[in-house]
């Protein structure tokens, strides 16, 4: 039982790290700015400059 808490925990951390660097050099690579420190503007700004990148 413990050893199966200890391993979700695990997988759910390193599942976290893989999100936050995807998140976090996807915003940086588009609009140069940090997604932990941009405004909701900025964000929504840098997501639209997304949609008319791949045409949509």
């Amino acid at each position: 039982m413990k050893i199966t808490l200890l391993l979700a925990a695990g997988v759910l951390m390193v599942g976290f790290g893989v999100w936050s660097l995807y998140v976090g050099s996807r915003y940086q690579a588009l609009c140069e700015l940090s997604y932990w420190s941009a405004s909701s503007a900025e964000l929504k700004h840098c997501d639209d400059r997304a949609g008319e990148l791949s045409g949509r």
